[in-house]
């Protein structure tokens, strides 16, 4: 199952997500989706990912 989030980014920063994911021909959320199951992969692989919650 899938979850949903709410975002509020700067305009600068939604106008260059726009501007890609219309390069590549799909949805902002999808791109967004994209590049956070990126990022997290990649906190994992190198170590920053968080293993446990602060208290």
């Amino acid at each position: 199952m899938s979850k949903r989030i709410q975002v509020t980014l700067p305009d600068r920063l939604a106008d260059d997500l726009e501007q890609w994911a219309d390069y590549d021909g799909r949805a902002i959320a999808n791109l967004a989706a994209f590049l956070l199951e990126q990022a997290v992969r990649n906190a994992k692989q190198d170590g920053t990912f968080p293993t446990e919650a602060k208290p």
